[in-house]
């Protein structure tokens, strides 16, 4: 996924766009510090209401579809 790609969630409709290059993260398991994984992740904003996230990337690869490829 590159800055300035298009998605649309499989389940509800809604489109988000990727704002950043993947970068790497880490992801606390239940809200503890000290155990979790360090993961791909992309800087999203939703389209419609302009809320931005930090999701993971494997997580979106399977929960969104590429509607058009950023630059």
């Amino acid at each position: 996924m590159k800055k300035g790609t298009l998605l649309r969630n499989k389940s509800d409709g809604q489109y988000i766009i990727v704002i950043s290059e993947p970068f790497t993260k880490f992801f606390p398991e239940h809200g503890d510090m000290n155990y979790g994984h360090a993961d791909t992740a992309v800087r999203v904003k939703w389209i419609e209401c302009g809320y931005e996230r930090v999701m993971r990337q494997r997580t979106m690869k399977r929960n969104w579809e590429v509607i058009n490829e950023g630059r």
